[in-house]
């Protein structure tokens, strides 16, 4: 009856683990980062993103909306004028702006410059609206790369963007 019994909670244990290994091969991974890497860009450039940027810009205006809950990290250089807009929005200018931002919580980065050179790494979504004007002769707005595709130029109006790992394979 010993060596019975011991099969039984042998092929039981092997029956736990193929199920556990099943179910756990049906749920999604993890949600991995996507990117942004913008370069000389002339433009507005809106993030909601779970993660971080570090840049400059020449010249221009970055607003940070920090999430409700959190401590996300804030670190801009070279503001001529930093104004609080309210206890959760600051809104940083100047000239030769350089600035890093992390946080693990969704927040706000807004950047309204010239000579914009930013890489970010995350999750969330977004818009870029370049200032060219071919009326004017303005044609050339910076590039930007999303996701690891190749460089393009930023277009001159919004154009909604989310930041996902690039495809696989």
């Amino acid at each position: 009856m010993g060596l019975a019994r011991l099969i039984l909670l042998t092929a039981g244990a092997v029956l736990a683990l193929a199920i556990v290994g099943v179910a756990a091969a049906e749920r999604p991974g993890p949600v991995e980062d996507g990117t942004l890497s913008v370069r000389d860009g002339r433009a507005t450039i809106q993030l909601r993103i779970n993660g971080g940027l570090i840049g400059r810009f020449a010249s221009g205006r970055l607003t940070v909306t920090e999430p409700a809950r959190g401590n996300p990290t804030v670190i801009v250089r070279g503001a001529e004028r930093t104004r609080a807009l309210n206890r959760r929005t600051t809104v940083y200018s100047g000239k030769n702006l350089r600035f890093r931002i992390a946080d693990d919580s969704r927040l706000v980065v807004r950047i309204h410059a010239s000579k914009i050179n930013f890489s970010a790494v995350g999750r969330g979504d977004g818009w870029l609206d370049g200032w060219g004007d071919p009326e004017a002769g303005v044609y050339f707005d910076g590039s930007f790369s999303l996701n690891g595709e190749a460089y393009k130029s930023i277009p001159d109006v919004r154009e909604p963007i989310d930041l996902v790992a690039a495809p696989t394979g």
